[in-house]
Parts: structure tokens; sequence; C-alpha cells
């Protein structure tokens, strides 16, 4: 018993999956140099022209000096625009924990890299201030200090672990220290 197609079968095979050829001009049929492909965005769009959307899907309609709309914008950030008080100055610093191992024989899978690091180090300097009129707030993504002088909101570089955190009051340079334990999903690299 064969398997293979002949030659009526694959003649009939092409007349179904192939359009017919029809050298007759008719009115339905577009002059090849005008033709163009049609693509999804021709679905239930008749005159050609572009759909004009109503409600929720409708675009944005804004001004010409305005680069995003103001209902993109998150609204948690705009509030630190309106913050009277002065940013602090901080300082970012990715830590890690190695043995004689790593960095001498080179035998861990750490590098010196940040994605390596498990701890992220801020401090933030904060002159003329005390450590009672300090209020910090640390989340998952973002830290928030808080003082009269000063107002810092910092999103962080990777998902931290709040509950994992510590902070140091340095009076006598009048620096805040935090450091956060971040969170990574196991990996190569990570462990």
């Amino acid at each position: 018993m064969e398997s293979c197609f002949g030659y009526q079968e694959l003649k009939a095979l092409q007349g179904l999956i192939s359009a017919p050829k029809d050298h007759s001009d008719s009115e339905d049929d577009l002059p090849q140099a005008g033709a163009r492909k049609l693509g999804p965005g021709d679905i239930g769009n008749k005159n050609g022209r572009p759909q004009q959307h109503s409600g929720p899907h409708a675009p944005l309609k804004r001004n010409d000096d305005d680069i995003w709309h103001s209902s993109e914008v998150d609204s948690v950030q705009n509030l630190e625009f309106y913050d009277p008080r002065k940013v602090p100055e901080y300082e970012m610093k990715f830590k890690q924990s190695v043995s004689a191992e790593d960095v001498f024989l080179g035998m861990g899978f750490k590098t010196p890299s940040t994605s390596s690091c498990e701890w992220l180090s801020i401090s933030v300097r904060m002159p003329e201030e005390t450590r009672e009129k300090i209020e910090l707030s640390v989340e998952p993504e973002a830290i928030d200090v808080r003082s009269p002088r000063y107002r810092l909101h910092l999103a962080t570089p990777h998902p931290v672990d709040p509950n994992s955190s510590t902070a140091k009051w340095h009076g006598d340079n009048s620096t805040l220290e935090i450091v956060l334990r971040l969170v990574r999903e196991l990996d190569d690299v990570n462990f």
C-alpha cells in the first residue's frame, strides 16, 4: 500500500488550498499597483479611517505641552513634588556575606556583582536633626524617611523584606543607616 500522493491528488489539493486563477478583470479585483495586504486592524473597519472609541476606551485628551496625561501619573509621587522639605543626601551600597572560599579560591557561586548581594545599605545624612524627630517607614518596594526638615521617599532597586531590616542613628555625624534584606529568588547566580 502506497502512502504517497499521485499527480492528480496533488493537483486537487492545490486547487483546494490556492485561490482559483481567474485572468478576467472584474470590479472586485484590485489592480496590483494599488493592492495592499489586509491585516488584523482592518477587521470591522470598512471605511479605512481609524475608529473613534468612546467610554473607557476613548483616547486620552491632553494639553500639547504635557508628556503624560494626569491619570497616567502615580498620585503618590505627585505628593513629593509639593513637599517643601529638603531631600537629604543619601548613599546606597550593596552588601554580601562572603567567605575565604568565595574571595580567595573562587569556589562559590558568588560574584562581585550586585546580583549576588543579600543586603542593601542606605545612609541618609540629615544635619541638624535629632533621632526623636525622625520617622522611618519601610515597604517592600520603597522607604520613606521624614523629619521636620527633610523628606526622602526612595524606591528600592529590588524588593526588600521590611521585617528583616534594621536602622541605626549615628548622632556624631547625623546619619541614619538603614540595612535592608533583599528578597531574591534562588538560582545559580543568587546563592
